[in-house]
């Protein structure tokens, strides 16, 4: 992710890794060696250990090859889809700096806050669902009112012939709290944060 708060330079000893003038974080292999609680130092678990060298490793970017006069990493040199941007941030008329000012990207899991220079577009976003119950007919609850809220946001829906709900489109590690109401049934609420995809399995209505 090459971040400028980097927890594994932090964690690093005898400075085995660095970040470069060009952002490139790297690690030292000499200074590096035997150092295995490096892997543990990132959230993104993008370091790892490799026991024949016993040496923790990670994404250059290619530095080599970018030292040598190429324009980018083999991985967006090869992408058959065009799905890698590579380019300097420090040029603001260049591709990636345009998608970055264009505010349309962002980092894999935005609760870390590092600093990350790798960043997505179209990120698949959470989802939490369920489906309802009536418990004194043993049927499928159709037409029950779902709200959803969070601190930032509220959604209605309805649940579908089967009792099914769904929120699509949800922010990453969010607590959401999702409100279940039909007539003559008690309302449950469930609070739950959005980590992963969230599915609340069947949720069972009680009369009133």
């Amino acid at each position: 992710m090459h971040c400028d708060d980097a927890p594994c330079i932090e964690m690093a000893q005898n400075g085995a890794v660095c970040r470069r003038p060009d952002g490139i974080v790297i690690i030292d292999p000499v200074k590096a060696k035997g150092q295995k609680e490096l892997i543990s130092s990132c959230p993104y678990r993008v370091i790892e250990w490799n026991e024949q060298k016993q040496l923790p490793q990670k994404c250059t970017l290619c530095a080599h090859m970018l030292d040598k006069g190429e324009k980018e990493p083999r991985c967006v040199e090869t992408c058959p889809t065009g799905a890698l941007i590579f380019g300097d941030l420090d040029d603001p008329g260049s591709e990636v700096s345009q998608f970055i000012a264009s505010g349309k990207t962002e980092a894999l899991h935005g609760g870390y806050d590092l600093e990350e220079k790798v960043r997505y577009i179209g990120l698949p976003r959470k989802f939490i669902a369920g489906t309802i119950i009536y418990g004194d007919r043993d049927e499928c609850a159709e037409g029950v009112t779902v709200a959803l809220s969070s601190d930032s946001e509220r959604r209605e829906v309805k649940t579908n012939a089967f009792g099914d709900f769904e929120f699509e489109g949800l922010a990453d590690n969010t607590e959401y709290t999702t409100r279940i109401a039909a007539a003559g049934y008690k309302e449950q609420t469930i609070t739950a944060r959005t980590r992963k995809d969230i599915y609340l399995g069947e949720i069972t209505l009680k009369n009133s």
